[in-house]
């Protein structure tokens, strides 16, 4: 009998746990892009889900994609990515990216507000030139997705090299 309550004990303080971890958290989405075309210019703000985003972006690449599901406020996020490319004169190109974002929201359930901010450094070559990109994304908000829908804030964007980060907080 004892046995059956301890069993029933853990099983409800897990389901409370679990429901209330699931209502606190966010999707956290984030994405590096690279300018393919001179004359295209990033919108500081793109309406939709991701495929509306992309369809958007049709001057840009995708140089990175992270989305942390579940995440909570005061996360680090910690994003690293080293790609070794061949050029298209044979020689090898090292594109490497790091990154610390802090994801953090605070008000009342009915009325919460999320943020993003933090360092990335990318290194790479961009448009012919090697370069070292130092970005500082400053604390930006982002619109809670439950109540307006998908949409992406730009955090960064860097003219000379082409490159541009988005975020959003998604319930998904």
């Amino acid at each position: 009998m004892r046995y059956m309550l301890c069993m029933l004990m853990a099983s409800v303080i897990t389901l409370v746990s679990t429901s209330a971890y699931a209502d606190d958290s966010r999707s956290l989405n984030f994405i590096i892009l690279e300018k393919t075309t001179a004359s295209f210019d990033y919108d500081p703000i793109i309406f939709g889900g991701f495929s509306d985003f992309i369809r958007a972006m049709g001057g840009a690449k995708v140089a990175l994609l992270s989305h942390s599901a579940k995440s909570l406020s005061g996360d680090v996020i910690n994003l690293q990515q080293d790609v070794l490319k061949e050029s298209a004169l044979g020689e090898f190109d090292d594109v490497g990216v790091n990154c610390q974002l802090t994801f953090t929201y605070d008000g009342s359930a009915d009325d919460v507000e999320y943020h993003i901010g933090g360092d990335c450094q990318i290194h790479g070559r961009f448009n012919g030139e090697s370069m070292k990109l130092k970005a500082h994304v400053p604390t930006t908000d982002l619109a809670d997705s439950a109540k307006t829908g998908d949409i992406w804030i730009q955090v960064y964007e860097d003219k000379k090299s082409g490159i541009a980060f988005y975020a959003n907080a998604s319930n998904h």
